[in-house]
């Protein structure tokens, strides 16, 4: 059973075209259009969903869909995704005004297609792409006209669409990871300068912005190492340094680079290097005496 109700101004080519058929080319277009909320919202339900692909983008406003006992929202600037025979639940927020164009397609080649794109997600954020009016527009009007060869023609818009979606997502991601690269620096420094010092993992994840699980996995993507192991590298490193040029006792140095438990950090030390303290600082200072 499908259900639709509230008010809605429509424009498609559905209408004049089969709109729910399975093909083997690679891309067909089976319709496409454009929703505008009228004073209520508009719900679809298709509990056993469709035979083809449905592709929602929210040019305005905010989508509401239903998984289960979930709600999800799907905000301006989203990509939402229904794979034949996924089950449809979703509203249109009348109050936010909500506008959104829709692509039902089909198409062997479909499935590999949406996830070179990066958009085979349900809810994928891509933010404004302009070329969607235009795009929208011409593949309703040869949908409206069927002038041969207009399935062609859909086709190529249809692939030039998502093509957008997909550098759009990618200049979006891009540039978040820019930012927090940036962000990660500034932590890296500061962990650099004060690695002697107690450091909280959710007090560097909130300089980012971020969650501890994002935190640290976006971390150890971008150095190789969990914070918690790059700063006893860095410690170490720092421990290491002071060995050679000071003459602190192995508790002064301990101390130093942030261990109260001189016995801890002496095990610590020997785990990493292989060496005790002791005879490490034996072993550089013997070196230094064979360069001089």
């Amino acid at each position: 059973m499908e259900l639709q109700n509230g008010g809605m101004e429509m424009i498609n080519g559905g209408n004049l075209y089969r709109s729910d058929r399975v093909s083997d080319e690679y891309l067909l277009v089976n319709n496409c259009g454009y929703q505008a909320t009228g004073s209520v919202d508009t719900t679809t339900v298709r509990p056993r969903g469709r035979s083809d692909y449905l592709l929602l983008y929210v040019w305005h406003g905010r989508l509401v869909l239903r998984e289960g006992d979930e709600e999800i929202s799907a905000p301006v600037g989203s990509l939402v995704l229904y794979r034949p025979r996924e089950s449809q639940h979703y509203r249109h927020v009348a109050a936010e005004r909500t506008e959104v164009y829709w692509l039902h397609f089909t198409g062997s080649g479909v499935s590999e297609l949406l996830k070179r794109a990066g958009i085979d997600a349900r809810v994928t954020s891509v933010g404004c792409v302009p070329e969607v009016r235009e795009q929208y527009s011409l593949m309703i009007r040869e949908l409206q006209l069927r002038q041969r060869p207009y399935e062609m023609v859909c086709t190529a818009h249809a692939m030039t669409l998502i093509s957008a979606f997909a550098r759009q997502r990618l200049l979006r991601e891009n540039a978040e990871d820019s930012h927090r690269s940036r962000r990660l620096s500034g932590v890296i420094e500061q962990m650099h300068l004060h690695c002697g010092e107690p450091l909280s993992v959710s007090d560097l994840a909130m300089q980012c912005g971020l969650s501890e699980y994002h935190f640290i996995h976006l971390f150890r993507e971008y150095t190789g190492f969990s914070p918690h192991a790059y700063v006893t590298r860095l410690r170490l490193d720092k421990a290491k340094d002071l060995m050679v040029s000071t003459t602190m006792n192995i508790s002064e140095i301990a101390f130093a680079v942030g261990y109260a438990n001189p016995l801890y950090f002496s095990r610590l030390f020997k785990r990493h290097t292989g060496l005790s303290p002791s005879r490490f600082r034996t072993g550089a200072g013997a070196e230094r005496e064979e360069m001089l």
